[in-house]
């Protein structure tokens, strides 16, 4: 769905000959966007690199510049580890880019230092924020909220599912078609699936997000939480997580190595199964072009616990606008014009990341079983603690998980630890 209709932009690309020079520079004496001059000017844009995306991105804003050719837009592609750093000495120099793509999990810290810029309705052609949530999927902003403000656009919305190798699943004599619906079934098949250097289930691990996002599902479905925002207070040593931690560490094999991890070692078949999101689909056949989906490896919703209710984790990657960025307006236009049905389709097709405009379901690429998933487990999806401390946290429970699966302490000690770690980082 369109967030501004075609006949607004071009009216607002017409305007661009009428607005006066002096009205429409930037300190730096570049010409910058703004509604009376339409978008126009340099937008530096930085985002985390993924081959796939980085080739999508590339020419949606050659697209753009041919239908805005008063815009350049400069893309910045930065290793994935090293893009929270470079945005922190950024932003800290006084000199953030324009456009920045940012996990959700880190915007608590990033708002809470004033800077980024709450989302401006106006600049999207909505009369309020609910005119212009109405524009997309329920809960689209969740992730994106920080007392109670909304601060960026979704991108790669997403809840993590089961993702299985049926290959391996045939060789072990398991029902390709029948994928483990509980953890403990999980398990199971994973003792069938283990064989020398082949491993069942393989987490992604020394990765905080990816620590969070394999644990709420073991913790939460019990009933447990990773942290209880209200009191600061860890939750980890408790019946439930210690129960959570000991399954963590009882799955996959941790001496197993890869440059991009445990998705390379399911790509090459090592792993028979893995926890990851809707863009699995075109990133393991970019690892390995010989894994087919729906052929080599498939999908399937998150586990729960027997008995249990379903509890899935998900995260977000947001479009945000540093509070002092140099053109803003033409920024916030970009993003809007990503956030088009046409585009939307494209990106998913090409990349398998999904942003959520209200309908996405029924885009022609959104038709696979991954899509439909999503869709379904994003009632029960839980996108972990909002805490300007959260990288200092999630660290702390990446220690716990780590030392767990490499049998450095027994889950009772490690859990323990955490809450220890968290009483101190959130006092």
């Amino acid at each position: 769905m369109t967030a501004i209709p075609r006949r607004d932009l071009l009216r607002g690309a017409a305007l661009l000959g009428l607005a006066s020079p002096l009205a429409a520079c930037g300190s730096g004496g570049e010409p910058v966007g703004s509604k009376e001059a339409g978008p126009q000017g340099p937008v530096i844009a930085w985002m985390h690199h993924e081959e796939a995306n980085d080739k999508y991105f590339n020419a949606k804003i050659a697209e753009y510049q041919r239908q805005f050719p008063k815009v350049t837009i400069k893309p910045l592609y930065v290793p994935i580890a090293n893009l929270d750093t470079k945005l922190s000495t950024a932003f800290t120099t006084g000199s953030p880019p324009d456009l920045i793509k940012v996990g959700a999990w880190t915007l608590a810290e990033r708002a809470s230092k004033g800077q980024v810029a709450p989302l401006p309705p106006a600049e999207f052609g909505a009369g309020s924020l609910d005119e212009l949530k109405s524009r997309f999927d329920t809960n689209a902003f969740a992730a994106l909220t920080y007392k109670d403000q909304v601060y960026g656009v979704p991108i790669d919305f997403n809840s993590v599912h089961l993702w299985y190798r049926r290959d391996r699943f045939e060789q072990a004599g398991l029902d390709p078609d029948k994928p483990p619906a509980t953890w403990e079934e999980v398990e199971e098949y994973g003792r069938k699936l283990t064989t020398g250097s082949q491993v069942g289930l393989q987490w992604q691990l020394a990765d905080n997000i990816w620590a969070m996002l394999n644990f709420i599902p073991l913790i939460n479905g019990l009933g447990g939480r990773i942290v209880d925002e209200t009191s600061g207070r860890g939750g980890l040593n408790t019946p439930e997580g210690i129960q959570a931690l000991e399954y963590y560490g009882r799955q996959g094999n941790p001496r197993l190595s890869d440059p991009v991890g445990a998705f390379g070692l399911f790509a090459k078949g090592t792993s028979a199964m893995l926890v990851s999101g809707r863009f699995t689909s075109s990133l393991i056949p970019e690892l390995n072009p010989k894994a087919k989906l729906g052929e080599t490896f498939d999908s399937a919703v998150v586990p729960s616990w027997a008995g249990k209710e379903k509890v899935a984790s998900g995260y977000s990657w947001g479009w945000m606008v540093a509070k002092k960025a140099k053109n803003p307006y033409t920024a916030w236009h970009f993003v809007n014009w990503l956030s088009s049905s046409a585009n939307v389709d494209q990106q998913l097709a090409t990349t398998g990341l999904v942003t959520p405009t209200a309908g996405w379901q029924k885009l022609p690429s959104a038709r696979d079983q991954a899509s439909q998933q999503l869709e379904e487990q994003l009632a029960y999806t839980d996108f972990g603690p909002v805490l300007p401390q959260w990288t200092e946290t999630i660290k702390a429970l990446l220690d716990a998980l780590e030392s767990v699966i490499h049998k450095q302490r027994p889950a009772r000690d490690a859990a323990a630890a955490f809450d220890a770690a968290v009483g101190r980082i959130l006092k």
